[in-house]
């Protein structure tokens, strides 16, 4: 039987997907696929990515992108839903989103601060990126990049998807000098509501870390999946599973 509390539009818990660096709202594909229809479901394109990306990103206004979403579906519940970049994006996004509308965060990949030597891997890809895109160009770049994203596990439709609706390598570095320094394990603990954390088993950044973050509030609580970096495009009918799970206690 239908949860009461879900069962209308104008009631539905709303979940808010906020992509990794470089994708786009496309990324999600798969996983919407897979997630409860009763639920409202909005993708966002971050600046610089997507059909935003001739824009300049910045963390505050992949913030601002995320809390004029929740706005526009008020007095709907929300739930963010980020991967990568977009974990890191809910999390800074939970202090501004209005009154009680927050009722918690899934948040993958995303389990490290970009500080110290923790930095360093990112700002290697950041640097490999700048000088592949200066070599061979971003386009050409990106179509030598589609056989390896179909072998770690992800459909090639879903992966031309995210191509044609502007995936875009440049926007790394950009990403990452905005995260880098910035505590977001200390954000997190600031956050009282149920936090899920998911990470793929083999990406070894997070997994690092992982256990810091799992420690920084009482309502935090953690999964791994046998994957590498980007779990909800890796596993991602396990990783919409996780997200129906923890959606559904909160809507009851």
């Amino acid at each position: 039987m239908p949860d009461a509390s879900i069962d209308t539009q104008e009631q539905a818990l709303t979940l808010i997907l906020i992509h990794g660096a470089s994708c786009n709202a496309r990324m999600w594909d798969a996983v919407r696929r897979d997630l409860d229809p009763r639920f409202r479901v909005i993708a966002l394109d971050l600046p610089g990515h997507g059909a935003r990306r001739n824009e300049p990103f910045t963390l505050a206004g992949a913030v601002s992108t995320v809390v004029e979403a929740a706005r526009a579906t008020m007095p709907s519940p929300v739930v963010l839903v980020g991967d990568s970049l977009g974990g890191y994006t809910a999390m800074a996004s939970a202090s501004s989103l209005p009154g009680q509308q927050l009722q918690g965060l899934v948040l993958g990949g995303c389990s490290t601060n970009v500080t110290g030597w923790a930095s360093l891997p990112f700002l290697v890809q950041a640097a490999t990126f700048k000088l592949l895109i200066a070599l061979l160009g971003e386009r050409r770049l990106i179509r030598q990049s589609l056989p390896a994203l179909v072998k770690r596990g992800m459909g090639g439709p879903d992966v031309q998807a995210i191509v044609d609706a502007g995936m875009s390598l440049g926007v790394f570095a950009p990403v990452i000098r905005d995260l880098r320094g910035v505590d977001f394990r200390r954000i997190l603990a600031d956050i009282e509501l149920p936090v899920l954390i998911v990470n793929g088993s083999r990406d070894k950044p997070m997994v690092r870390q992982e256990a810091g973050f799992l420690a920084a509030g009482r309502r935090v609580t953690g999964r791994r999946i046998d994957c590498e970096h980007g779990v909800s495009m890796l596993r991602s009918a396990e990783f919409a599973r996780l997200v129906n799970d923890f959606a559904r206690r909160l809507a009851r």
